[in-house]
């Protein structure tokens, strides 16, 4: 079995995307004939939950910007032992870019403009290219003491943060072994970063200098790899979508087999499930980004159209409510909207099979055209038709064309014409039937996996 050094600055953040992709390499690597060494930083007060892994995890210094200067002053210098940072934050591409950010005080916060404009230039200075660029001494020295004590055959770094690839790239340059860099978000090219037009040439730069020796560049979408090659035009690139665990929906197999959904649903629901179109989304709305106004007022407007009758309809929300109640008071429908606030995963996966139709709600921006979140695969596994609001064309759109698990609306016309369609297939058979003949194993983190392993065994022969 060949040994792979893993580098994951997110990995024990479990419930987040940017820990799932890692820990399920983590987890099936090792199936593909691939021991997995996994490199992260000991962050204190963020959980070693581990025990579903059966890998070498090893935990190494951490000390983040604030610490590291804040000890400069200090008479003697403390160890860390915790850290504040709200790590929670990333779970999709939007808060994947805003690492750095986080790492530094919101500069909006000062009324003078001096002191602002101050703190923001020093972010662009001291968090670069990260805001956690001081773990990189601590791991790589431990990996280096793994790679000359044992025969490892690969390395596999994954950003963000981009220190994870400047110590593989360090690791490469000083040890020739094969290194994949995973961008789960693109680095220059990555819509959502914005600095300054120094910072932006240096940036530049070093991306180029970073990625002059790597065997592959792995991107989580065709359109982001397509992106990646107008700055790499030499490299290897190989996108690899993400997907869903397969153990995470092994526990609503019981529930699938005896049909019992009461135990999750009070009896009202129950006893009006068969009578109502169900609707459900469970996430973030990030601030109102990700906006359902327009169904709210294609129901609205089908209801005064006479199309539909709007209380035959059900929506479900639960994670945050952003707008919600102003949005379904709007439009007179605070009647079919329950807000259910936020709950356990397994009780989401739950709601979310008792349902007719998944939504899927995304910014409806440009920015996200090459971007698919995770959320997509959970709902390939649960077997349900998806609606889709979000940009009008990307990899999202795609995806959903493809598989046909669904439909992919942008705007108000064509979100009415899509949910009148559902509404009268719902009314006619009392259920809406999903076409798809995809085989969701395709799109299972078990198979993501072997892909990373059969791109580490082909740079294994040369």
């Amino acid at each position: 079995m060949g040994k792979v050094i893993l580098i994951a600055f997110y990995f024990n953040q479990v419930n987040e995307i940017a820990s799932k992709r890692l820990r399920a390499l983590a987890k099936y690597l090792p199936q593909f004939g691939w021991e997995p060494i996994v490199i992260v930083p000991d962050l204190g007060s963020i959980p070693k939950e581990n025990n579903d892994l059966n890998c070498r995890i090893v935990y190494t210094e951490y000390e983040d910007m604030f610490a590291h200067f804040s000890n400069k002053l200090k008479p003697s210098k403390t160890s860390k032992k915790d850290i504040n940072a709200d790590f929670s934050k990333e779970s999709d591409a939007y808060d994947e870019a805003n690492d750095s950010k986080e790492m530094l005080k919101d500069s909006s916060s000062f009324s003078n403009p001096l002191v602002s404009k101050a703190i923001s230039i020093a972010g662009e200075v001291f968090a670069y290219p990260d805001g956690m660029k001081y773990w990189h001494n601590s791991a790589y020295d431990a990996a280096s003491k793994i790679i000359e004590e044992e025969e490892i055959d690969g390395i596999i770094s994954s950003s963000w943060p981009i220190t994870c690839h400047t110590i593989a790239k360090d690791l490469k340059d000083n040890y020739g072994i094969p290194w994949i860099a995973d961008l789960r978000d693109l680095w220059n090219l990555n819509p959502y970063v914005s600095h300054t037009f120094i910072r932006n040439h240096f940036e530049r730069k070093l991306e180029l200098r970073t990625f002059e020796n790597v065997d592959v560049l792995t991107t989580t979408t065709d359109l982001a790899g397509k992106t990646l090659s107008t700055l790499h035009p030499k490299s290897r690139i190989v996108p690899i979508l993400s997907g869903y665990d397969e153990d995470d929906f092994r526990f609503l197999n019981s529930i699938i087999e005896n049909k019992d959904f009461d135990e999750v649903n009070d009896e009202d629901d129950a006893l009006s499930r068969s009578d109502k179109l169900k609707f459900i989304y469970a996430g973030s709305l990030y601030g109102g980004k990700r906006n359902p106004t327009n169904l709210f007022k294609a129901i609205c407007q089908l209801g005064d159209e006479n199309k539909l009758d709007s209380s035959k309809l059900s929506l479900e929300f639960y994670g945050d409510s952003t707008n919600l109640e102003e949005i379904a008071s709007k439009y007179g429908l605070s009647a079919i909207v329950k807000i259910g606030g936020k709950i356990p995963h397994e009780d989401v996966l739950k709601k979310q099979l008792d349902s007719d139709i998944l939504l899927l709600i995304s910014w409806n921006d440009e920015k996200e055209r090459m971007f698919i979140p995770g959320k997509i695969y959970e709902y390939f596994a649960l077997g349900k038709p998806v609606l889709s609001i979000g940009y009008k064309e990307g990899s999202l759109k795609d995806l959903i064309e493809e598989t046909n698990v669904g439909y992919h609306v942008s705007d108000l016309e064509s979100t009415k014409d899509v949910l009148l369609k559902l509404y009268n297939e719902f009314i006619e058979n009392g259920a809406i039937e999903l076409n798809s003949d995809i085989d969701i194993k395709d799109y299972s983190m078990e198979n993501m996996a072997k892909k990373f392993a059969v791109l580490l065994d082909e740079l294994n022969k040369r």
